[in-house]
């Protein structure tokens, strides 16, 4: 496995939440399936129990993921690891995930709360796994919290405006220079908000660009024609599809 540093001129897939089109998300399966089809890196979601241990699940409440209705802050980990989160699957601690993962596969890990900062960069500091993880969030002030811990972190700046495509380029620009200011290593928007002006100018000021929730063909062909650094899917079989072909497809204009 090469880890974030020494993956050049390649266009990356990134599994969201594993590969939770064909798992349930965030879990062990999902985990092992994106690993199975040897995706470059899995996205995942951390959030803090009751009793102080990072898990791994988007849901702050989590009946959409199990029938029971709770939240994750207000129940401890021995708690959580009674309910089903799908197909039997039991929830993890970021520690199992990353027990699971290491050697095989890079994280991106998106920080759901604010707080738990310290926590995650001793974790990853444990584990020695500074190279090849990927801390993102929608908190972008969280994320400088994490820099001020670790300057050597990578964070990665996510947006989605609401999940509108018609921002102007004064606000694109605007999410750019906030990761060139802090020294980000990427910024993860809504595949929608990216165009050519905002891939060059991201990689003009050395800023990686990796869209999210990217999953027709005719959104990664024209991802990969404006040439961002890699993909953001919940399907990974068909971003290796597409990436396979992508010298021999015709561009979207």
């Amino acid at each position: 496995m090469k880890n974030l540093n020494t993956i050049n001129n390649k266009i990356i897939i990134i599994g969201h939440r594993g590969a939770n089109n064909i798992a349930p998300e965030n879990t062990i399966k999902a985990f092992k399936k994106a690993i199975e089809l040897q995706a470059d890196c899995i996205e995942f979601d951390i959030l803090e129990t009751k009793d102080g241990e990072i898990v791994v699940c988007h849901d702050e409440e989590i009946s959409r993921l199990t029938g029971h209705h709770g939240f994750i802050r207000e129940l401890t980990l021995e708690e959580l690891k009674t309910f089903d989160f799908g197909e039997g699957e039991k929830i993890l601690t970021f520690e199992e995930l990353i027990e699971l993962t290491k050697g095989k596969i890079n994280l991106n890990s998106e920080v759901i709360v604010k707080g738990i900062a310290k926590k995650v960069v001793d974790i990853t500091k444990k584990y020695g796994i500074i190279d090849s993880i990927l801390v993102s969030s929608f908190k972008h002030q969280e994320l400088l919290e994490f820099q001020k811990i670790n300057p050597t972190i990578k964070l990665a700046y996510l947006e989605n405006n609401n999940y509108k495509s018609s921002s102007t380029w004064k606000e694109k620009e605007q999410w750019i220079r906030f990761c060139i200011d802090h020294n980000f290593y990427a910024i993860n928007p809504f595949y929608p908000l990216v165009d050519q002006q905002f891939v060059d100018f991201a990689h003009n000021n050395g800023i990686k660009v990796f869209p999210y929730a990217v999953e027709s063909a005719p959104a990664m062909k024209k991802l990969i024609k404006y040439g961002v650094d890699g993909i953001i899917t919940d399907d990974i079989l068909k971003a290796k599809t597409v990436l396979s072909k992508r010298k021999g497809f015709n561009p979207i204009n």
